[in-house]
């Protein structure tokens, strides 16, 4: 049932095409992770200038001046332990079988960082997954909360950047389980600085916590 990586990497690539993130000629990479596997490659740069260089006896040919570029740091990523699934039951049912809503799961995740402007990093960061439907689901949306952190190296030290996602999934009663992808650009942060990615599903203070 799990996502298979290439697809989840082909949406990242094919949602960067797309315009999510511009520069497509550019030479970005992409990190493809899952299963419990930590991002530690670093990516490189993807937007540029294309400049025109004439050799002598040749055609004019397209060169991108940031391919020679240094590549831009890009921070690994990796799950929260204890947090890739939800089981919702029922109210007054916890823990019955026969009163389980729904599980989700996160399955594979993947990043990839941008050079954006002279002192940012723009990382773009992908999760997919699938959601089952249990005894007492009788249809409908669900929206799966991930709680994306970038944080520095240091332990202790308050996060650069934390941010709740959503990611709304329909599923049917008595369907088999739904995937689903969530790709997000929105995450600036300074360049070539020492940091990490971690995130998982947060549900928030449970009763009993």
């Amino acid at each position: 049932m799990g996502v298979n990586a290439s697809w989840l990497k082909a949406v990242m690539a094919g949602t960067l095409c797309a315009g999510v993130l511009s520069g497509c000629m550019g030479g970005g990479s992409d990190e493809l992770a899952g299963s419990g596997a930590a991002g530690q490659a670093q990516t490189g740069n993807t937007r540029g200038t294309f400049a025109t260089i004439v050799a002598g006896g040749q055609q004019p040919i397209q060169v991108d001046p940031d391919a020679f570029a240094t590549k831009v740091y890009c921070p690994p990523i990796q799950l929260k332990p204890d947090t890739y699934l939800i089981s919702k039951y029922a109210r007054g049912k916890e823990n019955e079988p026969e009163g389980l809503l729904y599980q989700a799961a996160v399955e594979e995740w993947a990043r990839s960082c941008t050079r954006e402007g002279a002192d940012q990093t723009r990382i773009k960061i992908g999760f997919s997954g699938h959601v089952t439907p249990g005894p007492a689901w009788k249809g409908g949306e669900v929206d799966l909360p991930i709680r994306v952190a970038i944080l520095p190296p240091d332990e202790g030290e308050a996060p650069i950047l934390s941010e709740l996602l959503a990611v709304p999934v329909t599923i049917g009663e008595g369907q088999p389980s739904e995937a689903w992808t969530l790709v997000e650009n929105k995450f600036l942060v300074p360049q070539n600085k020492q940091m990490k990615i971690v995130f998982g599903f947060d549900e928030g203070r449970k009763k009993g916590r």
